[in-house]
């Protein structure tokens, strides 16, 4: 059964690493920030580190959830469901603000290795699917390699829809999105494969 002092605890928390970073929190702040006292908060969570592994692990399985309900819905024609795994993908980075994610990676080395092992090996997998229904329906080509199209997904994800590019860019989440999806299908597609996505839009 679901614990709601732990749930709360790490809802609000997870607001406040991505607010100041993990390092620049004290156990005294997350206390007070939930409303509870420390003692409570060292009875749900002995440490810093447990609680941050507690929110990655949330946000994995939110992850997970919502890949899965992509790839299971087969009424979803396959360009889309790719289309919808990496935007969903992206969002959940994009919740993660920089100065979290650098306070992870120094100071928590293995929940940092925890995640970037998540999304090499469960979200990749999940992209592999569509990938192979793509190419055995004629709609991406054979010619390319599937780890190399995966690798191309996760490059765009890690280093063009972030935060820092939208900056420089001037341009909102939706219209790089949008963008980086045209490039991405008009070199992956076959002919048969462009002409699908097209009659939808």
């Amino acid at each position: 059964m679901e614990n709601p002092v732990r749930t709360r605890i790490v809802d609000l928390s997870k607001d406040l690493f991505f607010k100041k970073g993990f390092a620049r929190v004290t156990m005294d702040e997350l206390a007070s920030a939930c409303g509870i006292s420390k003692k409570t908060l060292y009875l749900n969570f002995p440490s810093k580190e447990a609680l941050i592994q507690q929110i990655i692990y949330q946000v994995e399985e939110d992850l997970i959830d919502q890949v899965s309900q992509i790839l299971n819905d087969s009424t979803i024609p396959v360009f889309k469901r790719l289309r919808d795994v990496i935007n969903v993908v992206s969002l959940q980075s994009l919740q993660f603000a920089p100065l979290f994610l650098e306070d992870v990676k120094r100071f928590q080395p293995k929940s940092w290795k925890d995640l970037q092992d998540y999304k090499k090996n469960s979200i990749a997998d999940a992209v592999r699917i569509v990938v192979r229904d793509g190419q055995e329906q004629g709609y991406i080509r054979k010619s390319l390699p599937e780890n190399f199209i995966i690798y191309v997904c996760f490059t765009l994800i890690d280093t063009i829809l972030r935060p820092e590019t939208m900056l420089e860019l001037s341009m909102s989440f939706h219209d790089v999105f949008e963008h980086v999806m045209s490039l991405l299908f008009e070199g992956f597609l076959t002919d048969a494969g462009r002409k699908a996505v097209y009659s939808i839009q």
